[in-house]
């Protein structure tokens, strides 16, 4: 049993890792993608304000970038599975639709 709980740890420790890693590869890359085309407009215009812009833009996209990874720029009512996710959904989501689709199959039972 002990076995089961080190490999668990050591599973979850990796997953952890891994979502460190990407959410800081997705935060630089947004930052630097924007950074450099603000870089490039710059030089190309002969101006000194488009490299500003550029990165403000960026900083926004990796915050963005963070909350979709981190999952909590969802809607209450979305899930992130899909078509898949209506059947889990509890009493509260969409039992009146389920109620009367069934209501209607009994009828064309009779």
């Amino acid at each position: 049993m002990r076995k089961r709980d080190k490999k668990r740890e050591r599973r979850e420790l990796i997953n952890a890792f891994a979502m460190l890693l990407q959410i800081g590869l997705a935060m630089m890359t947004c930052m630097a993608m924007s950074f450099g085309i603000g870089f490039y407009l710059d030089r190309l215009l002969g101006t000194k304000y488009w490299i500003m812009i550029f990165l403000l833009i960026g900083i926004l996209a990796s915050i963005r970038s963070l909350f979709i990874l981190t999952g909590k720029f969802q809607s209450p009512g979305s899930s992130r599975k899909g078509t898949e996710g209506k059947a889990e959904q509890g009493p509260e989501h969409g039992s009146e639709v389920k109620g009367e689709s069934d209501a209607g199959s009994k009828k064309d039972a009779r």
